[in-house]
């Protein structure tokens, strides 16, 4: 399935991520579920959010916005780990909000972000791990266009359980065929 069956959002918006938004970053990290959902390996605090936050805004090596639905800061989408002769980024997201989970606001901010990260950076290839049962993700980042290249064996620690995670790409030609289909 492509970007074409997508279900895109008008009410989501992209924006920069600001000091503004710290406490509600650092109360979304807070939460285990969600911290240990994305991998946090360091324990939150608003000094090291605010840092982060600076540091996103100030440096070439992250770029990070802010998701709005309804005008609400509900999550962020960012990309790092920028290889510059590959010409290649990896992606990351979470929506901090739980009422909007699972209503297209996390693949509608994604599929926005793709398409000025791919324009701003002149990247060939976004890539990402995700945990193999995040079953949710998995399936925005197929209806995106990403395709599973591997396993990362047993690469997670979720649940107190290690668990495999899947390294999913999407190259800029098949997001450019996707948008023109759509």
């Amino acid at each position: 399935m492509g970007v074409a069956h997508l279900r895109l959002r008008h009410d989501v918006v992209l924006a920069e991520i600001t000091s503004d938004c710290a406490d509600r970053m650092f109360a979304w990290m807070q939460s285990p579920d969600l911290a240990e959902a994305i991998g946090l390996k360091a324990e939150p605090s608003l000094e090291r959010t605010l840092g982060w936050i600076r540091h996103a805004a100030l440096g070439d090596d992250i770029r990070a916005y802010a998701i709005h639905l309804s005008g609400a800061h509900v999550g962020n989408v960012a990309f790092d780990q920028f290889d510059r002769k590959a010409a290649t980024a990896r992606l990351s997201v979470y929506i901090g909000v739980p009422e909007s989970r699972g209503s297209g606001v996390g693949s509608t901010a994604i599929h926005q972000a793709l398409g000025r990260i791919f324009e701003e950076r002149s990247l060939h290839k976004v890539w990402l791990t995700v945990h193999a049962e995040n079953l949710g993700a998995i399936r925005t980042y197929l209806s995106l266009g990403f395709q599973v290249e591997g396993t990362l064996r047993e690469a997670f620690v979720w649940n107190g359980k290690r668990i495999d995670a899947l390294y999913m790409g999407l190259l800029r030609a098949e997001f450019a065929r996707a948008e023109a289909g759509t």
